[in-house]
């Protein structure tokens, strides 16, 4: 599996831009009040991820380490990327799952300040990273989704946002997408959420991480808003723009 060009230019300029910008970085989380980064995978992987970390497609093949696939296309061209979101996982993509199907998918919830840990370097899209429109922006405009740049993209829309009464922490676009380049450590990994009711399966799985993983909490949210299809009414209308200011 090889990488593109385009990931590569991401790549190699979020590494050069990102630790100089650590500090706005971290002062745009706490005006924002962003508290988790939130990354959905299928239960079978959970163990994997817990030993070893939140680690890339292309990493996984390289390692040879087993994995579920939660995204068979990945048509944002990004292999060696984790891709995650902010204040809610990507519900559009996560309730396109089959209602047993989604029975097997658990919400990774990641602390904040992954973002400002040595060695972590990430790009950010204010919609659907594999939407050919903004992935032809990126290409010719890849400085607009590195660093603190591509953060605040994540949240324009003044207007739309006041209409929509968006809280400050939650991006516009239901699908905005941050985008890590090849590991998220697994210490930084502070709560599973599972869609419950708990089933015997998952009883035995949580069993195994409060035993090997004491510090990670497990909880389950049957009627949590992570799996509500009623998130997605009005998408249309807060899916990004690229003249959106």
């Amino acid at each position: 599996m090889d990488l593109t060009e385009y990931s590569l230019k991401l790549e190699n300029l979020a590494r050069q831009v990102i630790p100089d910008s650590r500090s706005a970085i971290s002062q745009f989380l706490e005006n924002r009040s962003i508290r988790n980064i939130l990354h959905f995978t299928h239960v079978s992987n959970l163990i994997s991820i817990l030993t070893n970390g939140l680690k890339s497609r292309i990493s996984l093949e390289i390692e040879q380490i087993k994995f579920h696939k939660t995204d068979l296309e990945r048509h944002d061209e990004i292999l060696q990327g984790i891709c995650c979101s902010l204040a809610y996982p990507n519900i559009w993509m996560l309730n396109n799952k089959h209602d047993l199907d989604l029975k097997n998918y658990v919400i990774l919830e990641i602390m904040e300040n992954a973002m400002l840990l040595p060695d972590h370097y990430f790009v950010t899209f204010p919609g659907n990273a594999a939407d050919y429109k903004l992935k032809n922006d990126a290409k010719e405009n890849p400085e607009l989704y590195v660093g603190i740049s591509g953060l605040k993209r994540m949240f324009l829309n003044h207007e739309l946002r006041q209409k929509e009464s968006i809280p400050k922490y939650v991006p516009t676009d239901l699908q905005a997408e941050i985008i890590f380049f090849n590991k998220i450590d697994k210490d930084r990994i502070r709560k599973i959420h599972f869609p419950g009711p708990k089933s015997e399966a998952q009883q035995d799985i949580c069993e195994k991480i409060q035993i090997n993983f004491p510090k990670i909490s497990t909880v389950f949210e049957s009627k949590s808003l992570f799996y509500k299809k009623v998130q997605n009414r009005g998408h249309d209308g807060r899916k990004f723009r690229l003249d959106w200011k």
